[in-house]
């Protein structure tokens, strides 16, 4: 079989990722033999691009998680998770394909006026109803997200509001009754913040997580004070972690909250992370394979949490 173009790659990349999250896991022999796809491009392909493709801002829980799974006896494994948005078309609203012309704009070349770039923002402008080079005015920090403004009312006038919630952490969908105190952005994303009646205290949900919402009759009594919104809010109770990250996984320190940092005259930095869901730490510890140790936790949890984890994978396959 010959070495297929960058493009063969992307099609097929694009096709097996919605079916091996379908499968829970999938022998790479065998994605690779339905998707006509070398196995050895596959391997590179899954460990050198797609565990770093996800959507902006780019944080971990961002990020196509791949698990390549080890078995003597029956060869290579994989799992992919957090990738979601490719089982369905990509679908503009109106700010974003407003957003796609102001940007394509300024790529255009005076010296192909009638090139490929300017045929299809002409043909993406007239579904619009707008011309391309038309000033356009700019509001930054909406959000096209149908939950926000239903939250917006809900935290003014004090409803409760019932949400149907996909926990990244947990991999499951819950339904909880809220108290909404505020919403507000960060790092690209809407979170809502308020009193959660299941779990007792003050979360913060993140918008785009919420797959259905009901906003109810009953009020609920606004407390004086809270504290100031942050989409991550480590609690006591949280397990703490620590953790000995190579040189190579320092990337780790900026994108994950980290309550203390030692750094070694090996190179090699222990990190002490809040631990809000064990499932991300299972997630964060197969994506960096040998380039973390865990060192120590505070409660316990097992040495072996990846191996763990990607066995509980192997068998949803199985």
């Amino acid at each position: 079989m010959s070495r297929l173009s960058a493009g063969d790659r992307l099609r097929r990349m694009l096709e097996l990722v919605p079916w091996v999250m379908s499968q829970g896991a999938a022998e790479l022999s065998e994605v690779s033999q339905r998707f006509d796809y070398p196995e050895a491009e596959l391997r590179e392909d899954l460990v050198k691009v797609l565990f770093v493709v996800g959507l902006h801002p780019f944080t971990p829980d961002e990020l196509i998680y791949v698990m390549g799974l080890d078995d003597e006896d029956n060869g290579g494994w994989v799992a992919i998770s957090n990738a979601d948005y490719f089982s369905r078309p990509l679908r503009l609203t109106q700010s974003q394909a407003l957003g796609l012309i102001g940007a394509g704009e300024a790529l255009l070349s005076e010296a192909d006026p009638d090139g490929p770039l300017s045929r299809g923002l002409a043909k993406l402008a007239d579904g619009l109803g707008v011309s391309v080079g038309e000033d356009l005015a700019v509001s930054l920090g909406e959000s096209a997200d149908e939950w926000v403004e239903p939250l917006l009312a809900a935290a003014a006038d004090c409803h409760h509001v019932q949400i149907r919630y996909f926990s990244f952490g947990r991999g499951q969908e819950s339904v909880r009754v809220i108290h909404p105190y505020r919403v507000f952005s960060e790092m690209g994303n809407w979170y809502v913040q308020g009193h959660c009646e299941q779990a007792g205290g003050v979360r913060v949900f993140r918008i785009d997580r919420i797959r259905s919402l009901e906003i109810m009759e009953s009020v609920f009594a606004r407390p004086d004070e809270t504290d100031s919104p942050s989409a991550f809010q480590a609690r006591d109770t949280d397990p703490r972690v620590v953790l000995r990250l190579a040189p190579s996984a320092s990337w780790v320190l900026e994108r994950y909250p980290t309550e203390e940092q030692v750094h070694l005259d090996s190179g090699a930095i222990e990190a002490t992370l809040p631990v809000s869901e064990i499932g991300r730490l299972e997630r964060l510890l197969l994506q960096l394979g040998a380039q973390a140790e865990l060192r120590h936790a505070d409660p316990p949890v097992a040495d072996d949490q990846a191996q763990l984890a990607a066995r509980r994978v192997l068998a949803r396959y199985q």
